[in-house]
């Protein structure tokens, strides 16, 4: 009787334990792998953050300059969005003018930014349209 007693108890105790691990988890729609660009030759993760709303993280390799990185970064929000009317709000990895010639080995950070295509939108119902 006592080892039944003790079954059930470390059985509800394992449910009670596993349903509040996931109370507070966000359920964020993302793909967890890195995608491939062929036409940039860009490595890139895509995050749906909300809905029209995005995080795109470009990785930086030795064959891709800052240059191809950004301009990456503008085509794909506009393809993300469906034309033009959205806000990029550039998080890290912005390159200066000189860092190549001051920090030659130095590895750039990943460019990271949010892109908001919600901008349209909200210009419209601000106005009564």
């Amino acid at each position: 009787m006592l080892t039944i007693t003790n079954v059930i108890a470390t059985l509800t105790l394992c449910v009670a334990l596993s349903s509040c691990v996931n109370l507070n988890t966000k359920e964020v729609n993302n793909v967890d792998n890195a995608q491939w660009d062929f036409d940039h030759q860009v490595q890139f993760i895509q995050t749906t953050l909300e809905e029209r709303n995005y995080q795109l993280e470009m990785i930086p390799n030795k064959r891709v300059g800052f240059g191809r990185l950004s301009a990456f970064l503008l085509r794909k929000s506009y393809v993300l969005c469906g034309g033009y009317h959205y806000k990029v709000e550039m998080i890290q990895g912005i390159e200066g003018f000189d860092d190549k010639l001051a920090m030659p080995n130095y590895i750039h950070p990943t460019l990271i930014a949010n892109i908001d295509c919600k901008v349209e939108i909200d210009a419209k119902l601000e106005s009564g349209l």
